[in-house]
């Protein structure tokens, strides 16, 4: 039998770890069986078309909330023109009421529902000797009988230890420039309302050494960022070091330009301070940390059962930030229960507060078989009716506020997110009553002015952020000399941002200092700053390159508040290095 397996993921960089469980849980058995890739961005013709010139006889699907839709559009187009080919679906999207599911997608033959690895490799077994699936565990099926067809959901899969699972990744590939995605453990010790590992109870954990062989090999095949997909990553301490402790072995043994970056998701109430000690040494930028606050809002959190106390477990969050050598990701979820738009400012004040490195705003999704769906009417969630099934409002938020909520993520990102604008967010956010009233009110400024309805360059964000906060000085009410001040002030960030960003071609002209406040000699200091011989001391790369190489790779300028500054650009970063009193401090 020829079995091909598919996903439709949602960015080419990402890889499905899904299907590479079910590859080698069957190609021993089922040696034809391949693996393709497609994203939700691409054409579904063309997908289709490379679908249907595999002449694959079964095609499974791995199905989520936000490709669902364009795998059945798929699938449609597919089944009129391979009548014999057998279409099998599985995932998290389809596994919740999956008869129902079946009787409503008639091109769909069968529905893997819960862990697939054992069931899709019987449901094949029985296909081969052309028999009926009626004894296949975690299975919805078509049941063609003289009396006409019928849906048969068999009873559910109990689960499989985590050594009985096959060991993913054994066939070769390349990762190079993708994600791969991994897991050591399966179950959360969490009861979240809005999320369906709520619905299964218990934590199973992959044994270390056995991680170990999947980790080395995507190392080998190229994988230098590696997500964790378990969805409490420090759940059990000691395994959680036993499988950082086999991350910073492996990744050791190549060199450091080479970027290896490990992503877990933890939860920020099991850190402690031996988690702070064990990570204090740990290799810089090896680790990436996502924590999921979603609210600090305590009737919110006691609704959607996760009660948590940020103000105890927050510090040790600044601890670890405050070294530089873990990203840390906080992450919020708007829209849900009860959480009004003023209890929803707080919660973002008091993470934003923490200055995480990415302060991740996501909308609740109301998912099929979750708590919160099943309560819906009950805290008024209306949602889409159409997967990813976003919240639309509350009986505490409406959908103006919501939306303007949307705004406000798209801004954060731009603004926040993208780390360009870290100079002078600090002093553009003291004009604001708090954070959120800045990137709100940055956000309807955007929308008044239409910005939205098109996309931008990186240097036009320059060009907006100044336009808002020109006119948020015109309206302000302090003295003259105090705006004046704040103006020059701003400008001086921004310019210094905007040289981080990028090695400038020129300056925009509103950034520009005006001549008579630059040095006296300026054009010749610049000049002379740049081919200092002394950079060869504190920057090593000069000493490889000539002087037309050394300006390509440089930039000088002076700022008001800072002096005389070199950047020097390397590998898509820059570095600045103050010239203060004639010695060269890098930053």
């Amino acid at each position: 039998m020829h079995i091909l397996l598919a996903c439709l993921n949602a960015k080419f960089v990402h890889t499905n770890l899904a299907l590479r469980y079910l590859r080698d849980a069957v190609r021993l058995e089922f040696p034809k069986t391949e693996l393709r890739e497609f994203t939700i961005n691409e054409r579904v013709e063309r997908i289709a078309a490379e679908i249907f010139e595999a002449k694959a006889e079964v095609v499974g699907f791995s199905c989520y909330i936000w490709n669902l839709t364009e795998t059945l559009a798929v699938i449609r187009q597919l089944r009129p023109v391979c009548p014999d080919s057998r279409f099998v679906l599985g995932g998290p999207e389809v596994s919740y009421d999956a008869g129902v599911f079946l009787s409503k997608h008639q091109e769909v033959d069968a529905v893997v529902y819960g862990e697939g690895e054992r069931t899709f490799l019987e449901l094949l077994q029985t296909w081969r000797e052309k028999q009926k699936p009626e004894n296949v565990l975690g299975l919805a099926w078509r049941d063609f009988t003289a009396e006409g067809m019928k849906i048969r959901l068999n009873p559910p899969r109990p689960l499989l230890a985590m050594s009985d699972l096959p060991i993913p990744y054994q066939v070769k590939e390349d990762f190079h420039g993708r994600l791969a995605y991994v897991e050591t453990t399966r179950g959360c010790p969490f009861n979240c309302q809005y999320c369906l590992s709520s619905t299964i109870k218990g934590v199973r954990y992959l044994e270390p050494e056995r991680f170990r062989i999947i980790f080395k090999r995507l190392l080998e095949d190229g994988a230098r960022t590696i997500k964790f997909v378990d969805r409490t990553f420090n759940v059990q301490k000691r395994h959680a070091f036993q499988i950082l402790d086999i991350v910073r072995e492996e990744a050791e043994k190549y060199p450091p330009e080479e970027g290896i970056r490990a992503h877990c998701e933890i939860a920020g109430e099991l850190l402690d301070q031996e988690w702070v000690n064990y990570l204090k040494d740990y290799p810089a930028g090896l680790l990436q940390f996502e924590v999921g606050v979603q609210s600090t809002y305590r009737p919110t959190l006691k609704i959607i059962d996760r009660m948590q106390h940020f103000e105890q477990w927050k510090g040790y969050i600044q601890e670890l930030k405050c070294w530089g050598t873990l990203p840390l990701h906080l992450d919020l979820i708007a829209g849900l229960p009860e959480e009004d738009w003023e209890n929803f400012r707080m919660s973002f004040n008091e993470v934003y507060a923490v200055q995480p490195d990415m302060l991740q705003l996501g909308f609740l999704k109301v998912l099929k078989g979750s708590g919160l769906r099943e309560k819906s009417q009950e805290y008024g969630l209306v949602y889409s009716p159409d997967p990813p099934y976003t919240i639309l409002q509350t009986r505490a938020m409406s959908h103006d506020e919501l939306l303007k909520l949307h705004r406000l993520e798209d801004v954060l990102d731009r603004y926040y997110n993208s780390g360009k604008f870290q100079t002078v967010l600090p002093i553009a956010l003291s004009l604001f009553a708090s954070p959120f009233d800045f990137y709100h009110e940055l956000a309807e400024f955007w929308q008044r002015r239409g910005w939205f309805k098109q996309s931008w360059s990186g240097k036009a964000l320059f060009d907006k952020l100044w336009e808002f906060l020109e006119s948020c000085l015109i309206q302000s009410k302090q003295r003259t000399q105090t705006i004046n001040d704040l103006r020059k002030s701003l400008r001086d960030r921004l310019r210094f941002d905007y040289y981080r960003w990028e090695r400038p071609g020129g300056i925009p002209k509103l950034l520009q200092i005006p001549e008579e406040e630059l040095p006296e000699d300026y054009a010749a200091d610049k000049v002379k700053i740049q081919f200092d011989e002394r950079w060869q001391e504190k920057i090593p790369e000069r000493r490889n390159m000539d002087r037309r190489q050394w300006a390509r790779a440089t930039a000088v300028e002076y700022f008001l508040n800072k002096g005389w500054v070199l950047f020097f650009y390397k590998n898509g970063r820059a570095e600045a290095y103050p010239l203060l009193d004639d010695n060269f401090e890098g930053v």
